[in-house]
């Protein structure tokens, strides 16, 4: 099962507003998911494959990475998940998405989560105990092959789709 991890786009100064929960992209952000999410939809149909899953962290960045990520690969089910926030235990989170990838059944077969640094990095690491926790661009996705049957991971790649430069 492909599991895609992705990096919310480039966000607001956090000095700009009072909470970092409700930072917005800037508009170099939105730029970064657009050309991350034609990347990967360009991907997923080049193996004749679509997202089955989003799942999204509820800070605002994320969610407006995800919505956009949305639009672009054209994804019905997407949930809001509280635990993938930048403090999330990653540990718990990989055990409970392994759950809850079986439970939904043969059609999830690829998923597609948007959060935050440095939970990210601990959840590839999760994932994929042969791997040390990366550093992961705005915008970049880590492509993770699942083995749902052995509650483990297998890092793939990370994939950074940078705007063009005016």
């Amino acid at each position: 099962m492909k599991f895609y991890l992705m990096r919310h786009g480039d966000a607001q100064p956090a000095q700009a507003l009072q909470a970092d929960a409700i930072r917005p992209l800037s508009s170099y952000g939105e730029q970064e998911v657009v050309v991350s999410g034609q990347w990967l939809a360009a991907d997923m149909a080049q193996q004749q494959k679509q997202v089955d899953w989003l799942i999204s962290s509820p800070l605002v960045r994320a969610r407006q990475t995800a919505q956009i990520m949305q639009q672009q690969l054209g994804c019905e089910a997407a949930d809001i998940n509280d635990d993938i926030t930048p403090t999330g235990n990653a540990e718990l989170f990989a055990d409970w998405l392994f759950a809850a990838v079986q439970s939904r059944g043969a059609h999830c077969r690829t998923v597609l989560m948007v959060s935050h640094m440095p939970f990210v990095s601990y959840l590839v690491a999760a994932l994929d105990t042969a791997v040390e926790p990366m550093l992961f661009p705005t915008a970049g996705i880590a492509e993770i092959e699942l083995d749902i049957a052995q509650w483990r991971g297998r890092f793939v790649r990370m994939i950074v789709a940078e705007p063009a430069q005016d």
